[in-house]
């Protein structure tokens, strides 16, 4: 079934559709980027319609969703999405097979206005003109390059990742030693600080300690030390010789 019988069930002629696809191209700023996931023509060959309508119907839902519920832009891109929409009705459920069997030739892209709705075009355009196939047959897969992974590391993430052949995960380790490092520095700094404030308190504990009998060095040194401080005064030496005398006299 063509796009003209999709569209004349929901009472639509296919020229008034290309028309609002004019519309939109000519309204959306040119410099606007579309997602869209869709499959070569290269890849899909008779099959380009049937594998591309799901997504395109998506990425159309995507964008009506930008515009307000007056704008004319949503209510065309409306009506592109119900022909999707019956066209998939129509296809009915070999088409989630056959996307299955297609997953590895889908490319997801960014598009410009312009470039964008020339693909919707020419998809409509195609469809108009071709006939419902049955059987695709895709061809392989292409081979997949291996991609580095690269990871920030940050405070707040520390990640571990698989390889794509299995490996055993790969831990990033560029943040431990700044962490171990500020946590050695830190713990020095609090010992240092603490060992100076014992020793303030210790020495002045010892210095009240301190017995207030002894001399200052300014006091000079002691009279007498050792046996000469037991001697006994002079005067005391005198008195007794002139009692010995005052006796041997009587």
């Amino acid at each position: 079934m063509t796009v003209a019988a999709y569209s004349s069930e929901i009472g639509n002629p296919i020229t008034d559709d290309i028309k609002k696809i004019s519309l939109l191209k000519q309204n959306i700023p040119k410099d606007y980027k579309i997602t869209l996931r869709y499959i070569p023509k290269e890849v899909s060959g008779m099959c380009w319609v049937k594998l591309n309508v799901f997504h395109l119907e998506v990425s159309l839902k995507g964008l009506a969703q930008k515009f307000g519920n007056i704008s004319s832009n949503k209510d065309n891109i409306g009506t592109l999405v119900q022909i999707l929409q019956e066209m998939r009705y129509h296809i009915g459920h070999g088409l989630e097979d056959s996307m299955l069997e297609f997953d590895c030739h889908y490319v997801n892209e960014m598009w410009l206005t312009a470039k964008y709705f020339e693909f919707v075009e020419d998809f409509f355009n195609t469809a108009n003109s071709s006939r419902d196939v049955e059987d695709c047959e895709p061809p392989p897969c292409p081979t997949s390059t291996k991609t580095t992974v690269m990871t920030t590391t940050t405070p707040s993430t520390l990640s571990a990742q698989h390889s794509t052949n299995g490996e055993a995960p790969v831990i990033t380790r560029a943040f431990l030693p700044k962490v171990v490092q500020s946590s050695l520095m830190s713990l020095l700094a609090i010992l240092f600080i603490a060992v100076v404030v014992f020793l303030m308190v210790w020495k002045i504990k010892s210095r009240r300690n301190t017995p207030q009998t002894e001399r200052s060095p300014e006091e000079g040194p002691a009279l007498f030390s050792g046996e000469e401080a037991n001697i006994p005064p002079l005067d005391v030496e005198i008195s007794e010789k002139n009692r010995l005398n005052i006796i041997l006299a009587v």
